[in-house]
């Protein structure tokens, strides 16, 4: 195998763990710090590894490092050059989450054949525009976790708390179409799912593997916000958020229109300035190639 290169961008509460294994622990074979005042610094690298013909990238941060770094190897139609693996220093780690996967063990990453398995993890695609009427898409963007709508942007914008977002919210109407049906309804927010966990442990169901190809959209009906509260606060505790009032749809595209403008978020990146009322999610025949622990 080509060599092994770690890409890392840790969280401020991980970096300090970061730095005294960079400085004081055992030598990595390659390795590079992620600039956050360069927004195009992991691009850089992902190009750089590329020329250099590495051939495992292992990823140190969250769900939105990991994000960005397939989508890069997306948009460079690389994802089968490369084999990914994660230790998980980011904020939330929800993919990481779901393979058990520990940051201790990022060692066994370096060898040439690690103990373990690829898992080929789904790939999907959100896209936005003004309408449907709209000619050209105003945005996209691909997800290995989940993507959704629901959180206003201006609470985005004032990195406000959980409890703030929710009192934000506010009802949109949605008529949603995909090949098996169609329905319409009132909801707070919606989530397309590939994996089961989202914002540091929510989920609505355990029993979802990233690697089955199939898309899952949750709709949270607009109802008592104090009675979504509850529920969100029993999620913390790991309790699952579906109920019978929780509507789902399974398909491989699925397309929605609502009667106000979202703000679509993939893998926790930022929303677009922009706000759309057409969304449509995908599943993409790309796969990404992780390595994991089971």
């Amino acid at each position: 195998m080509a060599g092994v290169f770690h890409l890392m961008n840790p969280s401020l509460r991980q970096a300090p763990w970061v730095t005294a294994l960079t400085t004081f622990g055992r030598d990595l074979s390659q390795w590079a710090l992620i600039d956050r005042q360069n927004p195009h610094h992991t691009e850089t690298l992902i190009d750089w590894a590329l020329k250099a013909n590495i051939g495992r990238l292992v990823v140190w941060g969250g769900d939105g490092t990991f994000h960005r770094v397939v989508r890069g190897l997306w948009e460079r139609d690389a994802l089968d050059r490369v084999e990914l693996a994660l230790v998980p220093a980011g904020t939330c780690n929800d993919l990481a989450r779901h393979y058990g996967l520990a940051k201790e063990s990022w060692g066994r990453w370096e060898a040439a054949s690690p103990q373990g398995r690829l898992a080929s993890l789904s790939l999907a695609r959100v896209a936005w525009k003004t309408s449907a009427r709209a000619p050209n898409f105003d945005g996209e963007d691909i997800f290995v976790n989940n993507a959704g709508f629901g959180r206003p942007r201006p609470v985005y914008k004032k990195k406000a708390p959980p409890w703030r977002v929710l009192t934000a919210m506010k009802p949109i109407a949605v008529d949603a179409h995909w090949e098996a049906g169609k329905l319409e309804g009132s909801y707070y927010f919606a989530l397309a799912a590939l994996g089961p966990y989202f914002s540091g442990g929510l989920h609505f169901e355990r029993n979802v593997s990233p690697e089955d190809g199939r898309l899952r959209l949750y709709l949270v009906p607009a109802r008592n916000k104090a009675r979504l509260a509850l529920r969100l606060a029993r999620g913390r505790l790991g309790h699952p958020l579906f109920d019978q009032k929780v509507t789902k749809i399974t398909a491989t595209k699925i397309a929605l229109e609502t009667d106000t403008p979202v703000w679509p978020q993939a893998d926790g990146e930022p929303p677009p300035s922009k706000g759309a009322c057409h969304v449509e999610f995908e599943i993409l025949p790309k796969k990404a190639r992780l390595w994991v622990t089971h």
